[in-house]
């Protein structure tokens, strides 16, 4: 006889449990072997009952899933994360494919995907909610670098002549003194050991401050 994927369910709403449990006890392969209201109960019911999979809701006090995936994967590392969310915010899904979750779900899914869900991550694959966003699973862009050390407020100024403004209106917009806009842009050109308004407008691009298509290359 096939052994029964054994499961622990955390999250600080009762309601949301009982639910849940009442779901997965119809299942014959899958056993509920505990309950958790926050991350340090889900932390103690894994180290205590090396169930298969946690379904860890993201947001609990105390101890939020997130912070509990880490321990976790200490005290029970076979254990598979299952995340629980009511929001596909793309910051949590990709915390938490770096935390090493298995899979994240929207509290939104029809009951037969969550089993689903949990049967895929039990053979060891991964499971995400169809509607999360493709965007989500991917690595966050990386802050551009700046290996010429500019300041915040040149960088602003950078970003304007790049876009093809006058220094009148990029002084404008940052509520600065046009002079104080020329002195950011020959510090600028300092740094670099010169260059004229294409030049600066091609280091935008290269840092990232603006796209190719919407910069517009202003005369020296």
């Amino acid at each position: 006889m096939k052994e029964k994927i054994r499961i622990v369910i955390a999250d600080d709403h009762a309601l949301v449990r009982d639910g849940i449990r009442a779901r997965l006890e119809l299942e014959e392969t899958i056993e509920i072997v505990a309950e958790a209201e926050d991350g340090f109960q889900a932390i103690e019911k894994a180290r205590d009952f090396q169930p298969d999979i946690l379904m860890l809701d993201i947001s609990m006090p105390n101890c939020n899933g997130l912070e509990a995936a880490e321990q976790i994967h200490i005290v029970s590392p076979d254990s598979r994360i299952l995340f629980l969310s009511m929001h596909d915010n793309p910051e949590y899904v990709r915390a938490a494919v770096k935390s090493g979750a298995s899979g994240f779900l929207l509290k939104d899914i029809g009951a037969s995907d969550m089993v689903k869900a949990i049967e895929t991550i039990s053979q060891g694959d991964y499971y995400f909610s169809k509607n999360i966003s493709v965007d989500a699973l991917k690595p966050a862009k990386e802050k551009p670098e700046n290996p010429f050390n500019l300041t915040e407020r040149e960088i602003e100024v950078l970003r304007g002549i790049a876009l093809g403004k006058a220094n009148k209106e990029i002084a404008g917009d940052l509520g600065i003194g046009v002079r104080t806009v020329e002195s950011h842009r020959q510090r600028m050109r300092e740094k670099l050991g010169g260059g004229n308004a294409a030049q600066l407008t091609h280091m935008a691009m290269e840092l990232g401050l603006v796209d190719k298509s919407t910069s517009s290359t202003l005369a020296p």
